[in-house]
């Protein structure tokens, strides 16, 4: 493969699950090469061939690139410029993100965060790409030169907003109570190490659910806090012993009956700018409509018939949707999804993609018609 061409990215972290998830997509994407890895203080100096891996599937041949560290910020930037490093693709905690990924962006890098801490912050874009583009337009107005500053949502939020906009676009619901069984992948690689090792897990998630339906509120404009809200939401969430996989049971109820065709129409005739332009993490189908029980471990990898995420690109981007019983005006059904992926790295790539397709970056060497034909 040609790097002519390729976009230079960055990513911020380096042994993380959802890091090393970019690390995966990115090698062999045609759109974007990563040039850069930085990391802690355990990994830095280190190649990242040599690190640890922790996701499941091989290790894909990676390019000879030594992890550097984030202490000095000046110096990074430095290094970055000099390596023409457009993309920053970033992994790391909110403690470190809250200073460094600002100070990225006004250098006039373009950051693309999972960081928490932005996700409620009127000025940066709570985006995911395939429900909510629209957003993107929030970037012109921020105060950082020629860089920007987005966030990507919380790994159960991003099944959960695509699985509920066609239907909240089209049918008025009143209730919406949402069960999360959330897998130990989403806590974090010490987490699954831990779950793997027979060590016990504390089910609760503290502050999950009260971050779920915020996030939601923003993105499907619920007007939550509006003294006329509509929707009165509930949502549960519990960590189980699954290493990868999120699932969710929803139940909605509207102010009028509903039927199966309807319901499966709306979702079935769903199509998202993402499809429309053809980018290369976009799978063909949003929804992946499952016979029988859903099992999470089995159908997070909808979105294509291969389980191999580092060469096909739509592996594990869509959701899968089963389960579905409807009674008058009450709708309830299942989903699935995969965390690391859809729900982190596979969504921040796509939404990468987006914001060169629109025109938002502007890659230096190729025009966008070499790259999408």
């Amino acid at each position: 493969m040609k790097d002519l061409g390729r976009v230079n990215c960055a990513i911020l972290g380096s042994r993380g699950l959802v890091a090393q998830r970019y690390i995966q997509r990115l090698v062999n994407h045609n759109w974007f090469l990563p040039v850069m890895v930085i990391g802690s203080q355990s990994t830095v100096g280190k190649k990242i061939n040599d690190l640890p891996w922790f996701l499941d599937e091989k290790r894909p041949l990676l390019p000879e690139i030594i992890v550097e560290s984030l202490d000095d910020i000046d110096l990074l930037i430095q290094n970055l410029r000099q390596k023409n490093v457009q993309i920053i693709f970033s992994a790391i905690s909110d403690s470190v993100a809250n200073s460094i990924e600002y100070r990225l962006a006004m250098a006039g890098f373009n950051v693309i965060s999972h960081a928490s801490v932005h996700r409620l912050n009127d000025n940066i874009p709570l985006i995911i790409p395939d429900v909510n583009p629209e957003e993107l337009k929030l970037i012109h107005s921020q105060n950082f030169k020629s860089g920007s500053l987005t966030s990507c949502s919380n790994c159960m939020v991003i099944p959960l907003s695509l699985a509920l906009k066609p239907l909240l676009s089209e049918i008025n619901c009143t209730s919406l109570k949402i069960n999360t069984e959330q897998s130990l992948s989403g806590g974090g690689r010490k987490l699954l190490t831990s779950g793997r090792k027979g060590r016990k897990i504390e089910s609760s998630i503290p502050g999950e659910g009260e971050s779920i339906i915020n996030e939601l509120n923003r993105i499907l404009c619920l007007e939550l806090d509006n003294e006329k809200s509509k929707i009165d939401v509930e949502v549960y969430c519990s960590r189980v012993s699954r290493d990868y996989g999120h699932s969710a049971e929803i139940e909605m109820i509207f102010d009028e009956e509903v039927s199966a065709h309807k319901i499966i129409n709306l979702w079935s005739k769903y199509s998202t700018k993402t499809q429309k332009l053809q980018l290369p993490s976009a799978p063909a189908k949003s929804f992946v409509f499952i016979d029988g029980k859903i099992n999470a471990s089995l159908h997070r990898w909808v979105g294509s018939d291969s389980k191999k995420p580092s060469t096909d690109l739509c592996s594990a981007m869509s959701i899968a949707i089963g389960e579905v019983e409807i009674t008058s005006n009450r709708l309830r059904f299942k989903l699935a999804s995969e965390n690391t992926i859809k729900g982190a790295a596979g969504s921040g790539v796509l939404l990468a993609e987006l914001l060169l397709a629109d025109g938002i970056i502007h890659d230096r060497n190729t025009s966008l018609n070499e790259l999408l034909f």
